[in-house]
């Protein structure tokens, strides 16, 4: 009996038929070298077993038992937990062959596991991106969860135009970082040069962003290239709003110069520069104060640390800004240094708020509901969604909440958004421009409408965590 051996294998542990949670592992056999892209953490999967932030998992045995990551325990660390007060300690690593695992940018759904790598594993990821997470994991209050400790993690960063060489003395994998267009800064996608040809990963990307030149740059690199496999994300292939941050700022703009009265409400994540950059802009331009809270300024203050991040209208440090003092007995060490460090006279408390609504912009995350039921807001005041609206069922109820609360005290909502993912005519534009000689989607939740709308390619659609694409 013949065994036909493969040169190279990937292994998809996640972003299968999803969006977010991708692990993807490439096994070069003839190099001996296996490399994870991305690993991210599936909240798919943690919404059915734990309630955020209530519950967590307890260990690296729970998560694999549950299906959140693969079960292969010799690439994760070895915690042991002494007991909650004290949260976990590392003990010495066992041997791993797992060789490195690069990191796309800095969304949960695309790191949040490297909490769990085995120490000895260096983890390549941009600089703004390792700042990011350095500053998240500076805002994580309580560490009693292995999900939750980031602490001696190998991280090594890179830049576009630098090459990462994984070599073992027989051949080796070539990896160059590019940059791309998200909505976090310090976004890249991938070409790795394998025994069997190039692989290409595109991490998540969009085209019509403000540093669109970015994504630009990098399909044209891909274009000179001879694509052997093209990972490509699919996020909203069935469906893609129009506007771009341009779009949301008029848009925005028209909305706050016309609420005279009430206080301004915005929802949109503490780690989208671009969309803070709009939201300060109107701010200014309306003459209210934009008020942002500690772990807000926390993680903008460590991607405006990052070499080549820079949006000159943006100014951290102006008056124009505020910082929400809360009061909170239980802080983080991110929010107590946040606190500490600035002066008082630009931190607010609700009560001033409260007192002259409408001369304020208030920045929350995921609704804000606590926020605004100690705020009160006056009848009148707007609130705005300004990230992706729900799609999860859990998150449709936590919405559908937020709605009662606002209209309880006669707010109105607005959603205004411009999406950190490539539209369905720009995915097709890229395979077009590329023409690799096989497609994987990835990241989607509709990879058979993903391969009918491009048409005729090579397609490979892995169907589970399960799948494995075999190249000879």
């Amino acid at each position: 009996m013949c065994v036909k051996m493969t040169s190279l294998s990937i292994y998809f542990h996640g972003g299968v038929g999803e969006i977010g949670g991708n692990k993807f592992l490439i096994h070069d056999k003839n190099a001996r070298i296996k490399i994870y892209l991305d690993f991210g953490k599936n909240f798919n999967v943690s919404r059915k077993y734990y309630e955020f932030p209530f519950t967590y998992p307890e260990s690296i045995e729970e998560l694999i038992s549950i299906g959140a990551i693969p079960d292969t325990p010799s690439i994760y660390t070895r915690f042991r937990k002494e007991d909650f007060r004290k949260g976990f300690r590392i003990e010495e690593e066992r041997d791993t062959d797992l060789d490195a695992v690069l990191i796309s940018h800095a969304h949960l759904d695309h790191y949040g596991h490297i909490s769990l790598i085995n120490r000895k594993v260096p983890i390549y990821a941009g600089e703004c991106a390792i700042n990011i997470i350095s500053a998240m994991n500076s805002l994580i209050y309580s560490k009693t969860s292995p999900e939750l400790f980031y602490d001696g993690l190998k991280l090594i960063s890179f830049r576009t135009g630098k090459h990462i060489d994984i070599n073992k003395g027989i051949d080796g994998i070539v990896i160059e970082p590019i940059h791309v267009d998200h909505s976090i800064p310090g976004a890249y996608g991938f070409m790795l040069h394998t025994s069997i040809g190039t692989i290409a990963y595109t991490g998540d990307f969009r085209n019509h962003g403000p540093q669109n030149k970015m994504t630009e740059e990098f399909i044209q690199i891909l274009e000179r290239e001879n694509i052997k496999i093209l990972l490509i994300e699919g996020t909203h292939i069935n469906y893609s709003g129009t506007l771009s941050e341009k779009d949301v700022y008029l848009k925005l703009l028209d909305l706050v110069e016309r609420s005279r009265k009430g206080l301004v409400i915005i929802d949109f994540s503490r780690s989208d520069l671009d969309r803070f950059s709009t939201v300060f802009r109107t701010a200014i331009k309306t003459g209210r104060i934009l008020v942002i809270d500690a772990k807000r300024y926390r993680i903008l203050k460590a991607i405006f640390s990052s070499k080549g991040i820079k949006i000159s209208d943006v100014d951290l440090d102006s008056s124009k800004i505020m910082i929400l003092d809360e009061k909170k007995k239980r802080l983080s060490l991110g929010e107590r240094e946040v606190l500490s460090e600035i002066p008082d006279d630009r931190k607010i408390s609700f009560d001033k708020i409260k007192k002259n609504p409408e001369k304020y912009i208030f920045t929350v995350v995921f609704g804000g509901i606590r926020e605004i039921r100690t705020l009160k807001p006056p009848s009148g005041s707007i609130f705005v969604l300004s990230s992706s609206e729900p799609v999860s069922e859990e998150r449709e109820i936590s919405f559908e909440k937020l709605l009662n609360w606002l209209e309880h005290f006669g707010i109105a909502s607005y959603h205004i958004h411009s999406s950190g993912h490539a539209t369905p005519l720009d995915i097709k534009s890229l395979i077009e421009r590329v023409d690799p000689h096989l497609i994987v989607p990835i990241h989607t939740e509709h990879p058979k409408l993903f391969r009918n709308f491009i048409g005729n390619a090579r397609w490979f659609l892995p169907t589970s965590t399960d799948s494995r694409l075999d190249i000879d």
